[in-house]
């Protein structure tokens, strides 16, 4: 059985044993159920259980420790397989309106078959369209059985008019969510792309369209740095260093800095691959490491608190001053996506919205989410 002791483990050692599956061999019962607890918080325990695998290592450790791992592959793989078929009906869904349907980040390393999805659990399916075709794309998946999330009056003006997406969609039998994109980032920021740069830099493989891994990069990087809630961000950081390990060569990089560059997101892909670089232990080239996008001082300051924010967010993963550090990084990822005065209005909305439910109940606004 597994130990109910609380142990906490550092960061460091949380890293190193994801990354080294053997130097786990010796550990305690309740050691193993910190990690377990940590790996499963942070959506890494199908990771782990893979890289043990591939090592020989399952067989080796303790049985309930194996169940664990066993589980989580199932249901990896079997998320997989789920997804290829929900793929291949939402495609036909949206082409019927446009050829444009280009798959990103966990769904596409994962139709695309990369190493990076080995074992990387995904809570959505995201898919990106024309902006002048989101409302038939809509139509057209509402038609065929998919609903949005009953959200509130705010939260539907905010996907409607500030943001990348429209609000999410289930799959009223099936329960899958998928996020229809026109862009990467809220247009309401002022620092939306050109689509069509990364619309250029895309492949076909398995029937499906996604980003060429080079701009799967870049985008990985502005999906992280642009976030505003670090819970579970932890887990970006190996899709990073994955995407790295597979093609990172000297044509690959300059593929990456020549789109981040063109589309103004170089800083998101030094931030990212940086962080991604010192917690996980592996170089980056030169021509990233040399052309820093910040002053010494700024880049102090959010290495004071980006650092801890990426940090796994798993009360038995001991990191201080980790809360203050996403609030810091709370209030920065808001920051980059809003303008100040949209932003305390958003704030304030969302604030006392919060703080009636908080002394009222849920239910004062139940009313207003209805879903179509």
């Amino acid at each position: 059985m597994m130990s109910s002791h609380k142990q906490t483990i550092t960061e460091q050692a949380f890293i190193d044993a994801v990354l080294n599956p053997a130097s786990c061999l010796d550990k305690s019962d309740a050691w193993w159920s910190s990690f377990i607890k940590i790996l499963r918080f942070e959506r890494l325990l199908a990771l782990f259980a893979f890289k043990s695998e591939e090592h020989g290592l399952l067989d080796t450790f303790p049985s309930v420790v194996r169940g664990h791992l066993e589980n989580a592959r199932i249901m990896a793989n079997r998320q997989a397989d789920h997804l290829k078929y929900e793929v291949s009906l939402l495609s036909s869904s949206i082409q019927a309106v446009t050829p444009q349907c280009l798959y990103l980040k966990g769904a596409a390393y994962c139709l695309a078959d990369l190493s990076v999805a080995k074992g990387r659990l995904f809570s959505d399916i995201d898919v990106l369209v024309p902006k002048n075709c989101l409302e038939k794309v809509e139509k057209s998946l509402l038609f065929k059985g998919w609903m949005s999330k009953p959200i509130n009056d705010h939260d539907e003006r905010y996907y409607r008019e500030w943001a990348h997406e429209i609000p999410p969609l289930v799959q009223s039998r099936r329960g899958t969510v998928v996020d229809i994109h026109h862009n990467l980032v809220p247009p309401i920021s002022g620092k939306a792309p050109d689509i069509n740069a990364f619309l250029a830099q895309t492949m076909e493989v398995n029937g499906v369209t996604v980003l060429k891994p080079h701009a799967m990069l870049v985008h990985s990087c502005i999906h992280l740095i642009f976030n505003e809630t670090f819970k579970q961000a932890h887990r970006d950081l190996y899709d990073i260093a994955s995407l790295i390990a597979d093609f990172g060569d000297d044509d690959f990089w300059d593929e990456a800095i020549g789109l981040a560059k063109e589309t103004g997101f170089y800083r998101e892909l030094f931030l990212a691959c940086r962080y991604s670089s010192k917690k996980l232990g592996f170089p980056l080239p030169s021509k990233l490491t040399q052309d820093i996008p910040y002053t010494a001082h700024k880049l102090f300051v959010l290495d004071s608190f980006m650092d801890k924010a990426l940090s796994p967010h798993h009360p038995l993963c001991d990191v201080k001053g980790r809360n203050i550090a996403s609030f810091m990084a709370w209030v920065r990822g808001h920051w980059c996506k809003m303008p100040l005065m949209l932003l305390i209005y958003h704030l304030s909305v969302k604030s006392i919205r919060a703080l009636i439910e908080q002394i009222f109940g849920k239910h004062v606004f139940e009313t207003e989410g209805t879903s179509k």
